[in-house]
């Protein structure tokens, strides 16, 4: 993603972590555009929000996300300080020996296994000695891996770019663009900032929805996060007790990581649209599907354990689609030319006429294959949306959201999480 370098004036600020959900993260309202940015990325940060005020001018560096809001990379005031990342990679004392000890745990746990393995006999002592350095092989890569990735993250040329950028904003050495609103930075390259789109997609209407709505004014009861371990790892629960207009809700949903988007925030106070589905005899409370923040502008889907978002199932198809093609038609390849040395390595238009046949043969047969896949994927998706109340009514979620995100002139993007 580009960084972008704006020049914003402060509209709003939520950072009391009683007063928003999830913990730990924070959102800016500045000249129309919404920022937002974890505690944990910058030290003191809540010493520098406390001291920021409505009309405050910033300078702001940040990435674009995909529904059109911002990821802020450093905060710079004139007057009231700034925040900003770890300039270099650094280690305490301790960090250094906890280091030390993941490379020893890992080089002993790893011989010992590989030694267990080739040379000693199977007994109850070696086996119990053989999953002990396993462990310790795991524990020690797991850590080694987070300092690399450190260590990835403040040594590669965009973090110097970004450093750079703030020093010469702290020495004075940045224009304000004619527009008011993006920073020209000396020896900085800066995209312009690209022109809202506006979907002008139309909509057919629900007959017969079973998806409810509630609008009003949020106020954050509690949230809480629920770790639950089975057999295959540890899944995060989200729960956030709120009150929508005098009516209680809890959002239930997985976390999950954010590369190209953000979490679902909410603040007290904030102006939220909730579209829920409620079970006929109504001994259970409403299931919140859906949640669209008319203060920020974020829409989010919650759809069931069983749905699989719109947006998902595109990217994980077109991925899947992608490693099996280049997996086949390497095979393909590999075969074809193997069959050419065998005969001599001596290559002429017969041979190539030879491979294109190939290619094209398992061509067909893929194709044939993936073609009856995906039909059985679209009948079974279709016949879960049709007979599963929770099915459909996240179906109709997703296009209700995406509605309403062409009635408030936003990106046609909605954030996916599940139940």
């Amino acid at each position: 993603m580009k960084d972008y370098f704006l020049n914003v004036k402060l509209e709003r600020c939520d950072f009391n972590q009683s007063k928003i959900s999830p913990n730990g993260m924070v959102r800016l309202i500045a000249s129309g555009k919404n920022f937002y940015f974890n505690e944990e990325d910058f030290a003191n940060s809540q010493d520098f929000l406390k001291r920021l005020k409505q009309g405050d001018e910033l300078k702001i560096c940040a990435e674009l996300l995909k529904n059109g809001s911002f990821w802020v990379q450093w905060i710079y005031h004139d007057t009231k300080g700034r925040l900003e990342p770890e300039r270099k990679f650094t280690l305490t004392a301790k960090q250094q020996k906890w280091l030390l000890l993941a490379f020893i745990l890992t080089l002993v746990g790893g011989y010992w296994s590989y030694f267990s393995i080739l040379h000693l006999e199977v007994n109850f002592f070696i086996v119990v000695s053989m999953v002990i350095a396993c462990g310790a092989v795991m524990a020690g890569i797991s850590y080694i891996g987070e300092k690399a990735y450190r260590y990835f993250q403040r040594t590669r040329p965009k973090h110097r770019k970004r450093i750079k950028a703030l020093d010469k904003v702290i020495a004075k050495q940045a224009l304000i663009a004619p527009d008011g609103e993006r920073l020209i930075i000396t020896g900085i390259k800066s995209a312009p900032l690209p022109s809202l789109t506006v979907s002008k997609k139309s909509f057919p209407q629900i007959k017969q929805s079973k998806v409810q709505r509630v609008r009003g004014i949020i106020q954050i009861h509690s949230t809480n996060r629920i770790k639950m371990h089975h057999r295959n790892g540890e899944t995060v629960i989200m729960q956030v007790s709120c009150l929508i207009d005098n009516h209680p809700f809890v959002l239930s949903y997985r976390e999950r990581l954010f590369y190209s988007d953000h979490n679902l925030f909410l603040a007290d106070g904030d102006d939220v649209e909730l579209f829920f589905w409620q079970a006929e005899d109504k001994n259970s409370g409403p299931v919140v599907m859906g949640v669209y923040n008319h203060t920020d502008n974020g829409a989010y889907s919650i759809s069931g354990q069983m749905y699989i978002g719109h947006q998902r199932t595109y990217r994980l198809s077109l991925l899947i689609v992608a490693l099996v093609s280049v997996f086949i038609f390497s095979m393909v390849a590999s075969f074809s030319i193997s069959d050419v040395y065998d005969k001599g390595n001596y290559w002429d238009k017969w041979d190539w006429h030879s491979i294109g046949d190939s290619f094209l043969g398992m061509g067909i047969i893929y194709g044939l294959i993936m073609s009856g896949i995906a039909f059985l994927t679209a009948l079974f998706s279709n016949l879960y949306i049709l007979l599963s109340e929770k099915g459909n009514s996240s179906y109709q979620t997703h296009f209700l959201l995406q509605q309403q995100c062409v009635e408030s002139k936003q990106p046609l993007y909605i954030t996916e999480l599940r139940q």
